[in-house]
């Protein structure tokens, strides 16, 4: 809703309109720099000098919300559908995304061991990539080495990998940066 603290992008002018009569135009406007990331609205107010007396003045405004800011995501992961406790490594590939609308810094992306596919600070970390800075839309892929860690027993299991593992990166969505992909651990041989 609209109110005092609002700030003004912009606006357009509408020649008079005879009854029942719409006019349609658009105009670009700029999202304030320095404008934490998060979820926005864009409030467009009809005669919002006050200059129209009209029937009903309770229905003057509408908004659509939009997102400022990065946006980081495993866009894709990859992982052996086996591994051994303890080795050899496997290689596990990924592609960190930045789906949002503003560049996002450089950040970490790291792969967890979990018995579950949903991040949580049980998970053990195996391994991290450097990701670079990422303009609007652009991907980073890579592939990384990892480890199953010894004597984990055998059984189903998830690789996890998490964007911007260290929270350096200010986004417009934090619970949309994992995706997990399952993984059959078999015992290792005799050492």
């Amino acid at each position: 809703s609209l109110d005092a603290g609002d700030l003004l992008l912009g606006s357009r002018a509408v020649p008079d309109l005879a009854a029942g009569a719409t006019n349609a135009g658009s105009l670009s406007v700029t999202i304030p720099p320095g404008t934490a990331a998060g979820t926005y609205y864009i409030i467009a107010r009809a005669d919002a000098g006050g200059i129209v007396v009209e029937s009903q003045e309770g229905n003057n405004t509408s908004s659509r919300w939009v997102l400022v800011g990065p946006d980081l995501t495993i866009a894709a992961l990859s992982a052996p559908a086996t591994a051994v406790e303890g080795g050899p490594p496997i290689t596990v590939s990924d592609t960190t995304k930045n789906q949002g609308a503003g560049a996002a810094n450089a950040s970490t992306t790291t792969f967890y061991f979990s018995t579950n596919s949903t991040f949580d600070t049980n998970d053990v970390p195996l391994a991290s990539r450097a990701v670079a800075t990422l303009a609007p839309g652009a991907t980073s892929a890579g592939a990384t080495s990892v480890t199953i860690p010894a004597g984990t027993a055998p059984g189903t299991y998830y690789v996890v990998a998490r964007a911007d593992a260290d929270d350096v990166v200010d986004e417009t969505k934090e619970n949309n940066n994992t995706t997990a992909r399952t993984i059959q651990v078999q015992p290792g041989g005799p050492s």
